[in-house]
């Protein structure tokens, strides 16, 4: 049942569809039982022993009323078209002596004048006969202003009293229409209500609230989404506040590191410059480990600075900053001047032919640091019993420097920033390029991917 209930409320044009068949529906066996109990009513014996006479009477003093203010004579009788126009439920006919002087069963004159007829008169009297099936006959006297006359009226009461019944049916089905469709927009408009103070509140900055979920239409929908992008959101805002604290202890910890290979450096270089040795290999041993030292302040020097690249907030190199280049040149190039240290620790490369050259807009400082930090990704973490594969290609948009290398089971240095490849993928960004990882059976993938100009 919650499955169907779901399924044909999944959307506003669904659920208004229901909500306007449901009304008209309510509306109308509202309308049926109403018209029910109006004919009930129209036809009960309270209808004919005390609502038709009293209905009659007033009619017939409501003529006689007409006639008295109207000053109406059996000369002067059209004056009473008047009083019929407000009256058209009601037929009658006045009689004086044995002529018919006015009558509403047949049509005036031309000019308008009421013709008396006899009171036998043949098509009179069928034509009344054919009314009388229908209609109740009431006979009361009547004043005229110049004598007595006999009113004779025809009249339906109860069908008139169900006729105004029947429209109040109508009137009533109607609103119940109206009100279950004003109920079901309120509804709805109540909903869109919370679901916007709800957005006030998280633009507010109190991500903890949570906005109602109610039914399973595109607003509900709408809550859904704004409340997973809450979570999201604050997770992220989580994530961001480790990682600034993270990173600060980073920073610090690497200041402080650094101290200490700056000392020992200054302290050999103070020995050496006053000539506190007493051999050349004692020299030499000073100047190695100042060497040493130098190292160690460069590598540490490095991490400092791909920490402050990875979490540039403005990476986008500026168009006056890139230079167009041919890639594949370029490649080669940067390919076979780095792998020359690597093939002499025993690496072997195998590097596949591009197909043809293409021309690609490089800042040079940035490709020197982005090939510099895939090889040394290599050195640190490949396995040198497998060839380092590399691979060129390109389409009508963008290059793709694809290098993969199988992962070493335990790496020759630990990398304690292991933010290396974030700072290849903001250098790559800078140029207007990406870059992903791809790590499949032991073997890794970094790709380059470049737009072609």
């Amino acid at each position: 049942m919650k499955k169907f209930i779901r399924f044909f409320t999944k959307s506003l044009y669904i659920e208004l569809s229901w909500c306007v068949l449901l009304s008209f529906i309510i509306g109308f066996c509202c309308y049926m039982s109403l018209t029910f109990i109006s004919e009930k009513t129209a036809y009960s014996k309270w209808a004919n022993n005390k609502y038709s006479p009293h209905k009659v009477s007033t009619i017939v003093d409501d003529m006689q009323t007409f006639i008295y203010e109207n000053n109406v004579s059996s000369e002067d009788l059209s004056k009473l078209e008047d009083w019929y126009d407000k009256h058209p439920t009601v037929l009658f006919y006045i009689r004086q002596d044995d002529m018919i002087i006015y009558n509403t069963f047949m049509s005036l004159e031309e000019d308008e004048s009421v013709k008396p007829i006899p009171a036998n008169d043949t098509e009179f009297k069928e034509l009344l006969d054919e009314y009388k099936s229908f209609y109740d006959v009431t006979k009361a006297p009547i004043k005229l202003a110049d004598g007595n006359a006999n009113l004779v009226l025809c009249s339906d009461v109860n069908f008139d009293l169900f006729l105004r019944l029947q429209r109040l049916s109508i009137a009533c089905g109607a609103l119940v229409i109206i009100f279950i469709l004003i109920h079901f927009v309120r509804k709805k408009i109540h909903y869109i209500k919370d679901v916007t103070t709800g957005i006030n509140i998280l633009e507010g900055g109190n991500l903890d609230f949570q906005i109602p979920v109610k039914g399973n239409d595109e607003i509900s929908q709408v809550a859904e989404s704004l409340n997973s992008m809450r979570v999201a959101l604050a997770q992220q805002m989580k994530n961001e506040t480790q990682a600034i604290q993270a990173n600060n202890s980073l920073v610090t910890a690497l200041s402080h590191d650094l101290r200490t290979p700056l000392t020992t450096q200054m302290g050999y270089l103070e020995i050496l410059k006053e000539h506190h040795y007493s051999s050349s290999e004692e020299m030499d041993k000073y100047i190695d480990t100042a060497l040493n030292t130098c190292h160690q302040i460069k590598e540490m020097s490095d991490r400092l600075f791909e920490y402050f690249l990875a979490f540039d907030p403005h990476p986008e190199r500026p168009a006056e900053a890139l230079e167009e280049v041919d890639g594949v040149e370029l490649f080669m190039q940067l390919i076979g001047e780095l792998s020359l240290p690597l093939e002499s620790q025993g690496f072997s490369f195998e590097i596949e032919d591009p197909m043809e050259s293409f021309l690609i807009n490089v800042n040079m400082n940035d490709m020197l640091r982005v090939f510099n930090n895939v090889f040394t990704n290599i050195d640190k973490y490949a396995d040198e019993s497998e060839p380092v594969r590399v691979r060129v290609f390109h389409d009508s948009e963008h290059a793709v420097l694809a290098i993969s290398n199988k992962i070493r089971q335990v790496p020759r240095k630990n990398e304690s920033a292991k933010i290396g490849l974030i700072s290849i993928n903001s250098l790559m960004k800078r140029q207007g390029g990406d870059s992903r990882t791809i790590t499949v059976r032991e073997i890794f993938t970094i790709e380059l991917k470049f737009p072609i100009h």
